[in-house]
């Protein structure tokens, strides 16, 4: 711990110095960096002619209008635009390149929302709070398991905001006091780090002021960033973590807990600033047009479902997103999000059923907690109710580009059982909103690589099943030469590879195509 700002700072991830910008799309064997192999893959593929797929976004949104992704956005044909009018009759009104579950009629959106933590902990408060375990009746057993867990995860959840809030306000109390003294001392408000570093005087307070401000160059803090941290935390306190926060009732207007209650929100798929989604997109499927990003896969449209506020997502909104995406021809669907609780499983379950008897694939992130999905559940699972495992489900971890024991991201999520296989997730260029490009990482970006992976073989070889490309991305991993890793969630303790995902390997289009051609050509 070097300085009081390293809580602050999020997971500190690995500076790559080789290729940073598109490192993913590199080839193990010949690059020495383990990115997927998807330029040696096209080349096997450049004699052939791709279909387009649809690949349904489900996410925060997405800026339809991103240089990136121009003529990428899906189009219901069915649908004439701006007429007001149920064209297709799916009951939604005008869903040109999708549908925001997360707005109305009248055009508001909403951005802010409770966690399910939140949500699940207090619906359950009242029944439980006064009672012990000899007083909860065996039907109960285990509802009254999960409020405990609920009770845990809430107040931990509280006491970090509560605490980071104290640290970021002491922070700015202390940025503003060293700033007035400083700038009394140069006579100017716009002084610079160089200046600073040149102070000689041994004046005990200018001495303090000169140290603090020096910690908050090294952590490129400013006062503006100090402030957004105050308000941030806030904001997640009035919100998220907020029983009484009821922003969904008031501008949604549905009832979240009835499933057929399934006719609401609004056409705008780009509402309320999408940064997220946009990147998820981007990774999947950005143009090769010698612009910002490029994406794995090359004839695509995307189907945009806006379901993901600020806070956690709701189990109907899922659900109905899954619904759509089959209903309206997608053939993958991309999931970057995911909690801790999930209190209408039965919801998503259905939706998934649907989605297995469609054959459409679903990819779905990790989670970015650092810790094993296979006894702390990440929501939606991947497991129906009664157990069974979908053989169109796929849950992918983020992996580095270095063949070392730091290649499993130190933030991701991992899991022998729930987790299928690992991809590039960490430092990846991609797209932000208003034609901006940055560094992004984290499981949602390892996700939408094996959905590109996954659109790729489906646009080259249709004939292929949901069940099948499963079978063929986790059958085609690449096995690195490092058995060793450190384990994620910032411990030093190491783990073989092969232990932490079902496959034991990291995606590789190259030898995904290798194994179609060798195994699936024409069944």
């Amino acid at each position: 711990m070097k300085n009081i700002f390293y809580l602050i700072l999020l997971y500190p991830f690995i500076s790559f110095a080789q290729n940073k910008a598109e490192w993913q799309h590199q080839d193990p064997k010949d690059d020495g960096v383990l990115g997927i192999s998807t330029y040696k893959a096209y080349e096997l593929l450049k004699n052939k002619t791709p279909d387009t797929v649809i690949v349904a976004i489900i996410d925060n949104g997405t800026d339809i209008n991103h240089e990136d992704l121009k003529g990428l956005i899906w189009v219901n044909k069915k649908e004439i635009p701006n007429n007001g009018i149920d064209d297709d009759k799916n009951g939604y009104i005008d869903d040109i390149n999708g549908w925001n579950f997360l707005g109305n009629a009248e055009g508001k959106n909403l951005k802010q929302e409770t966690t399910e933590v939140t949500r699940y902990y207090f619906q359950l408060k009242n029944k439980y709070e006064s009672k012990s375990i000899n007083e909860i009746n065996a039907s109960e057993k285990e509802e009254y398991k999960n409020y405990l867990l609920a009770k845990e995860n809430y107040t931990n959840d509280f006491r970090t905001k509560t605490e980071n809030l104290a640290l970021y306000e002491f922070i700015l109390e202390n940025y503003i006091a060293c700033d007035k003294i400083l700038t009394e001392f140069f006579k100017k408000p716009d002084y610079t780090e160089a200046e600073v570093k040149k102070i000689k005087k041994r004046h005990k307070e200018l001495k303090k002021a000169k140290e603090f401000m020096l910690l908050i160059y090294a952590d490129k803090l400013t006062k503006a960033k100090i402030e957004k941290l105050v308000a941030d935390t806030k904001r997640d306190i009035e919100t998220r973590l907020n029983p009484n926060f009821s922003a969904r009732a008031e501008m949604v207007g549905d009832k979240p807990n009835d499933i057929s209650d399934s006719i609401y929100g609004n056409n705008m798929v780009n509402a309320c600033g999408p940064s997220h989604g946009t990147g998820v997109a981007g990774v999947v499927g950005a143009l090769d047009n010698g612009i910002g990003a490029t994406g794995v896969a090359r004839c695509v449209k995307f189907m945009i479902l806006r379901i993901v506020p600020n806070g956690d997502e709701r189990d109907k909104d899922i659900a109905l997103a899954y619904r759509y995406a089959v209903r309206n021809g997608a053939s993958i669907i991309n999931c970057s999000f995911g909690k801790r609780f999930s209190p209408q499983a039965e919801f998503v379950d259905q939706a998934m059923i649907e989605a297995e008897n469609a054959g459409v694939l679903i990819v779905h992130a990790a989670g970015n907690n650092g810790t094993n999905n296979d006894s702390i559940p990440h929501y939606p699972t991947g497991v129906f109710l009664n157990g069974k495992i979908p053989n169109n489900w796929i849950t992918v971890g983020a992996s580095s580009n270095k063949d070392n024991e730091y290649l499993v991201a130190s933030f991701s999520n991992y899991g022998k059982k729930s987790v299928d296989v690992f991809a590039p997730g960490v430092e990846l260029l991609n797209i932000n909103l208003n034609n901006k490009y940055d560094l992004v990482s984290g499981t949602s970006v390892a996700s939408p690589v094996v959905a590109g992976i996954a659109a790729v073989l489906k646009s080259y070889y249709p004939y292929l099943s949901a069940k099948q490309l499963k079978e063929i991305i986790l059958k085609s991993v690449y096995i690195p030469k490092t058995k060793m890793v450190e384990l994620p969630g910032r411990t030093t303790d190491k783990k073989d590879f092969s232990a932490l995902s079902v496959s034991g390997g990291i995606v590789n289009l190259y030898n995904a195509i290798l194994l179609v051609e060798s195994s699936y050509k024409n069944k």
